[in-house]
């Protein structure tokens, strides 16, 4: 022991006089007048609380600069150069009352041996389940002769949505072009699609989103075949105006159905369940307003979701759905709510994941969901004694648009005048604000700012971190070794 303590004074002897080294040559302000020989006692601890009250406010500033770029960095601000804008029409989902096709049920049921009453009673129980959502389960039909053919046929709970499908007849790829679901304006050729939505099978038009959100892709996992009657008549995939278009209207037509449930939304997402204008045997005309909500170019790569507050369509973060829309991620928290509550989910929703959730049968239906209707739209319910929030955060869409229905109504011998039921959209007036996403604390100022108060309390700048690096590794290193630089 008595041999090893004049080692450990020599190196720590060694180690106080590299620290006193460092500290007469750095850049930093103050730090040689701790060490100074000629000074006071008194002065050199003066020179001490300073040093640390300055570093500690730096870091505190610095700290703060840290929490601005990563809360604070973005914000939304109100455009007025309206005159230079394409401005989106909003988007149409219309559900036809209607779902099975006559001719694909007759075959079906010819392969699978079903006459008489069994036939009827089978339409009209997928009839009724092709048409069910929150608001209606309890109006599938339940008796001992459904269970019978459900036994006899084979139906599983997980299977409903595929027979449904296969039992629908995609209008948008009919041959006829007077019976095709089709959407347009004038001359203009929009494109229609078949979706899978919270209320079964219905089809959207005039929307920005991708070639994913089709029933096809939700059930399949396979894309839309290319419809060959677009492409003929070169369709666009939705329509925008400007300030000084004059009014713009298009027309969705081609539904078998007696009645339609119709939903008018922003492109940039899909519809809510809860926000149908209602049941119509006639055509619907909507007159509408829409209000941007759009982003600068650099917003998506100089920013991440948590300092930005929203997401763009391909930054999923759900299970069940390979894209992004804040409607979407409300379906995806109703899915794990009526996991939660009912132990299934409904069938119309997409279920192609590692480890599928247990699809609900009709009973279930029928029994479970329409006693907490209101919670499973809501995601909010209360009574007299506590309330209940379901934990759900979406964030905003990145971009998207705010729909305003001026008016909605019935237009009466539509029928007679466009061949059948359809919905109408009108947009009169073009907004003159829209409101855009921008950073205005990137990077590069988060750097400015931290260097800028680095120097206000200390001097402190880049060299000055180099310095530090330079002295506590090279220089270190040739001391080790006993040169004297």
């Amino acid at each position: 022991m008595v041999s090893q303590r004049p080692n450990y004074r020599k190196w720590s002897k060694n180690v106080i006089n590299f620290i006193v080294l460092y500290f007469n040559n750095c850049c930093v302000h103050g730090f040689r007048f701790v060490v100074e020989t000629m000074l006071l006692l008194f002065e050199r601890f003066l020179w001490l609380v300073l040093l640390v009250v300055s570093i500690y406010f730096c870091i505190v500033v610095c700290l703060s600069s840290v929490d601005r770029y990563y809360t604070k960095s973005t914000h939304i601000g109100v455009e007025r150069n309206y005159h230079f804008w394409n401005t989106t029409i909003p988007s149409l989902t219309v559900c036809p009352a209607t779902r099975l096709n006559v001719t694909y049920f007759a075959d079906y049921c010819r392969q699978m041996g079903i006459k008489g009453s069994k036939k009827d009673t089978l339409w009209d129980f997928l009839e009724n389940l092709a048409n069910s959502t929150y608001t209606n389960f309890q109006n599938i039909p339940e008796n001992a002769e459904i269970d019978e053919i459900i036994k006899e046929i084979d139906l599983k709970p997980k299977q409903y949505m595929e027979l449904i499908y296969n039992l629908t007849y995609d209008r948008t790829y009919d041959p006829n072009e007077r019976q095709r679901t089709r959407c347009f304006d004038g001359a203009t050729k929009i494109h229609a699609r078949q979706v899978l939505t919270e209320w079964g099978l219905c089809y959207l038009t005039n929307s920005e989103l991708g070639k994913d959100y089709s029933a096809r892709y939700f059930i399949f996992g396979k894309y839309p075949e290319p419809n060959t009657f677009e492409l003929a008549s070169n369709t666009v995939d939705f329509m925008f105006g400007t300030y000084f278009s004059m009014d713009m209207q298009y027309t969705f037509l081609g539904f078998s159905s007696d009645a339609i449930f119709s939903f008018a939304h922003s492109a940039f997402d899909v519809m809510k369940v809860d926000a149908s204008f209602g049941y119509a045997t006639e055509g619907v005309t909507y007159e509408l307003t829409s209000r941007e909500v759009i982003s600068e170019e650099n917003l998506e790569n100089e920013t991440t979701v948590t300092m930005r507050k929203c997401r763009f369509y391909h930054e999923t973060n759900l299970t069940h759905f390979p894209f992004y829309t804040r409607n979407i991620c409300l379906q995806e928290c109703r899915i794990n709510l009526a996991y939660k509550i009912c132990k299934c989910i409904p069938h119309f929703y997409p279920n192609r994941i590692s480890n599928p959730k247990r699809v609900c049968d009709y009973k279930t239906l029928r029994s479970c969901f329409p006693r907490h209707e209101s919670y499973f739209l809501q995601l909010y319910e209360s009574d007299r004694k506590e309330e209940s929030q379901f934990p759900c955060y979406c964030e905003q869409n990145c971009r998207d648009s705010v729909v305003t229905i001026r008016s909605a109504h019935q237009m009466s011998g539509s029928k007679q005048l466009l061949g059948g039921v359809g919905t109408s959209v009108q947009v009169r007036s073009w907004p003159k604000s829209r409101l855009k996403r921008q950073v205005i604390f990137s990077m590069t100022d988060l750097l400015v700012s931290i260097g800028g108060t680095a120097g206000l309390f200390l001097g402190f700048s880049v060299l000055g971190f180099v310095e530090i690096l330079y002295f506590f590794t090279m220089r270190l290193f040739w001391q080790i070794l006993g040169y004297k630089l």
